[in-house]
């Protein structure tokens, strides 16, 4: 495909007509982070969230060709989720009774987070990770990887039709533009009765919460249980379990089955229980629509507000919800001194030319840091309380300013 398409259909059901939700105008792709010679040459794309009011899928307004994606790839599943992986290794194991003669695929395996755990309890696992530079990290753990794309056409090429027992995926489900090749291969791979077992960001907590930070070109779909549900009965694909976990400021854990069956009593519950929230109506789409608009005025005049008044301002975490809430909230230099990264992928380059340094360079006399990966606030501030006399500003759900972990759980919004 070409760098940049615009969307002209659902990518679930085909419907042509689709509903704004938010426009983010031009901004970069959330995963570049430029080094100090390319800041005068960033690309910018149109951004756009749009809803299907016929399968209920919320998606991107338009796609960035794969390689200018993931190819050079800047993010490292292990800073930060290692013991994520550790104990969602533990859960395939015993949810699914693996042993050594059981074959396992993972795609999007990164830098081998899921991957090493997994070999070190004799489990036979391979990954799939376009990514050339992170799929090399992978290979120097000892992993099993093919450094390529999962879709229809490469599974054919590398593994035997019905030949695993489970496929799984964490956070890359939703990064994918040809994602019925993506279930053809799943469905092409799996064993009858196998399963695919996935983590994914979930679009209820991206509206009631007002996440809109995390919406960017590379997460190309925000799932519900009922836009699910929409696309795997296609291929005669059954959710089974759906559990619902914090990670990433609110994630689900999904379970197919490789066959066509009635819906059990938990699936009916939640696909229900979205439907009585709203999220089958255009509706509840343009109240998350204003209540981002709120949000975006406020934390650009509660930051500004602060650096008029003399105040040095750093910040935590460059991630791709850092450079889209950056961007899209016009927060750079002039406002935010620094931002410090614990992934060395970072160092040295920028985000709305703000500079990223590691801790070491973390300037003691800042007098607020503003946590961009606020989702992980309580681990970030942890690391810092003891040292400095820091305040902190925690973006989301709503703003608030705290000195102390103890505040995490009080209600100090703005």
């Amino acid at each position: 495909m070409n760098e940049y398409k615009k969307r002209e259909r659902c990518a679930i059901c085909g419907a042509s007509e689709l509903e704004t939700i938010l426009d983010y105008g031009d901004v970069p792709l959330a995963g570049f982070f430029p080094k100090d010679n390319e800041r005068n040459s960033i690309k910018k794309y149109n951004l756009g969230l749009q809803y299907c009011s016929s399968c209920h899928l919320m998606q991107t307004n338009s796609t960035i060709n794969s390689d200018i994606l993931f190819k050079d790839y800047r993010y490292l599943s292990s800073i930060g989720l290692q013991k994520h992986f550790n104990e969602y290794a533990k859960f395939l194991i015993d949810r699914f009774s693996l042993d050594a003669e059981s074959k396992i695929i993972e795609f999007g395996s990164n830098d081998g987070v899921l991957l090493r755990p997994m070999m070190d309890e004799g489990i036979n696992i391979v990954g799939f990770e376009p990514s050339d530079n992170i799929s090399r990290v992978a290979i120097e753990r000892g992993c099993n990887v093919i450094n390529d794309y999962f879709n229809l056409d490469t599974v054919k090429e590398y593994c035997e039709e019905s030949s695993c027992d489970l496929v799984t995926s964490s956070n890359c489900f939703a990064h994918i533009d040809d994602i019925h090749s993506v279930v053809k291969a799943v469905s092409y791979i799996l064993k009858e009765g196998g399963h695919y077992s996935f983590e994914v960001h979930y679009g209820k907590n991206i509206i009631e919460e007002s996440q809109y930070d995390n919406v960017y070109h590379e997460h190309i779909y925000y799932y519900t249980v009922n836009a699910l549900k929409n696309l795997f009965e296609i291929y005669n694909l059954t959710m089974i379990d759906v559990i619902e976990m914090p990670m990433h400021a609110g994630s689900i854990r999904v379970i197919v089955k490789n066959c066509k069956e009635e819906y059990n009593d938990k699936i009916i519950q939640v696909l229900n229980d979205e439907k009585r929230l709203g999220i089958t109506s255009i509706s509840y789409y343009e109240k998350f629509r204003k209540n981002v608009m709120a949000h975006k005025t406020e934390i650009h005049n509660t930051i500004t507000h602060l650096k008029n008044s003399g105040y040095k301002i750093g910040a935590y975490g460059a991630s791709g919800r850092a450079n889209i809430l950056c961007n899209f909230c016009e927060l750079d230099e002039t406002l935010i001194d620094y931002i410090i990264d614990e992934s060395p992928e970072r160092y040295n380059r920028f985000i709305n030319n703000i500079p990223i340094y590691d801790a070491g360079k973390i300037d003691s006399t800042t007098d607020y840091i503003l946590i961009f990966a606020w989702n992980y606030s309580k681990m970030i501030m942890s690391k810092l309380v003891d040292k400095y006399d820091f305040k902190y500003i925690i973006p989301f759900p709503k703003i608030r300013i705290i000195s102390n972990i103890n505040e995490l759980d009080c209600d100090n919004t703005l």
